[in-house]
């Protein structure tokens, strides 16, 4: 079935801006057109409905609801294999984007696949209810978003360190120290690793696990650990670029 292609000014009615907003966006690279032989732009429908969804809310309503809410297929990974093969496609999609550069893709890759590694390999026939994780972008917006419903950091590291108290506790180990013990071995230095590529780099990061939080600024600051009112489930992270 052919997928329908909306003409600029359909487009602009579609998502209720203006033709010029449409064209700005365009030339920012937040939305992109297809040209057609005669140089007439058209959009996809399909690709328009997406960038209408509010991707991080989505992927908060996963990490934090007593009931996760139904996820399109393309943003829900239930499997390893399946996350796998979606961060590669992202990695391609990255190196065709304009402004971004080869060695951003690779490090845009491995902090995405650091934090959804760390989801599948800690919660292993340990899922709260629904396994798999929430995994969505907008190359255009410059965000990547993960989230899942599994134990949560303090619960994996609690394994090798019991004296952990709070969950900001937990993600200042996470981040900050290499955790001894096979078990939890990959999340925290794993962690770690995310942590030094974002403070190394124009990549900004939110990561939350229970009432914890850690921010990383994408531009030069420190590294903030603290704790809110909002309980996550499993993590749930939002990387900007």
């Amino acid at each position: 079935m052919k997928e329908e292609m909306l003409r600029i000014g359909e487009a602009a009615k579609l998502l209720g801006v203006t033709v010029q907003t449409l064209r700005n966006w365009e030339k920012s690279g937040k939305l992109k057109a297809e040209i057609s032989p005669g140089g007439h732009r058209y959009y996809k429908q399909e690709a328009l409905k997406r960038f209408q969804v509010n991707l991080p809310e989505l992927g908060w309503a996963w990490a934090a609801s007593a009931q996760p809410p139904e996820l399109p297929s393309e943003y829900y990974c239930e499997r390893h294999d399946r996350f796998t093969s979606r961060l590669e496609k992202m990695g391609g999609l990255l190196l065709q984007s304009e402004g971004i550069s080869e060695e951003m893709t690779s490090l845009l890759t491995s902090v995405a696949g650091e934090v959804g590694d760390n989801s599948f390999m800690h919660n292993v026939a340990n899922w709260q209810d629904v396994p798999g994780i929430f995994f969505a972008y907008d190359i255009g917006k410059r965000f990547i978003v993960l989230a899942d419903r599994g134990q949560g950091v303090r619960a994996t590291l609690s394994r090798v360190r019991p004296d952990l108290k709070t969950d900001a506790e937990a993600l200042k180990v996470g981040f900050t120290e290499i955790v001894s013990g096979r078990a939890p071995e990959k999340r925290g230095n794993g962690l770690k690793v995310v942590r030094g590529i974002a403070e190394s780099s124009p990549i900004g990061l939110q990561f939350r696990s229970g009432l914890g939080v850690v921010q990383i600024p994408r531009q030069p600051g420190p590294t903030e650990i603290g704790t809110t009112a909002e309980n996550v489930r499993g993590t749930y992270a939002v990387i900007t670029f």
